[in-house]
């Protein structure tokens, strides 16, 4: 369950399309860096209190991958420490499927499900649709996302 004061930041960050992660990560006290991975790793939720954030908790993704990629990675990691932060031993890592041994299958697709809404609201979707920005493609380029994240999104075939 997200809290109101949790769900408010989420609010504010989802006003307009890009979305900005690292803006709102930051204001519920994460800090999202881009470094260098293991193979196959897209992201990582660290517990680290040396970096100095307020939760205690980093993000990291696979600064290899492409800028999508690494967008939404960051929103899947934001949504464990949002929905599964008392799971999270001293890290949480995601292999580039966005799986992790350390969580179900239910909280995987718990933390996809609100890296899309996070990342591509159906409110600003269907604005951006009315401003004359209608195909899977441009409205991926629009959103800064992959076109399969928004044609999964949007319920069409991959």
């Amino acid at each position: 369950m997200i809290s109101g004061e949790v769900q408010k930041v989420l609010d504010d960050a989802t006003f307009s399309a890009p979305v900005d992660v690292a803006a709102a990560a930051e204001k519920l006290g994460v800090k999202i860096f881009a470094a260098k991975l293991a193979n196959k790793v897209s992201g990582v939720l660290v517990r680290d209190t040396t970096y100095g954030t307020p939760s205690g908790f980093v993000i990291f993704v696979d600064q290899d991958e492409p800028a999508v990629r690494q967008r939404f990675t960051a929103a899947h990691e934001l949504g464990h420490f949002i929905l599964h932060k008392e799971a999270v031993g001293h890290k949480n890592e995601d292999n580039y499927l966005l799986r992790s041994e350390g969580m179900s299958n239910r909280q995987e697709a718990e933390a996809n499900k609100f890296a899309a809404s996070l990342l591509m609201p159906f409110d600003l979707i269907e604005a951006a649709m009315k401003s004359g920005i209608t195909t899977p493609k441009d409205l991926a380029r629009h959103f800064k996302v992959s076109e399969i994240a928004m044609s999964i999104r949007l319920g069409l075939p991959t």
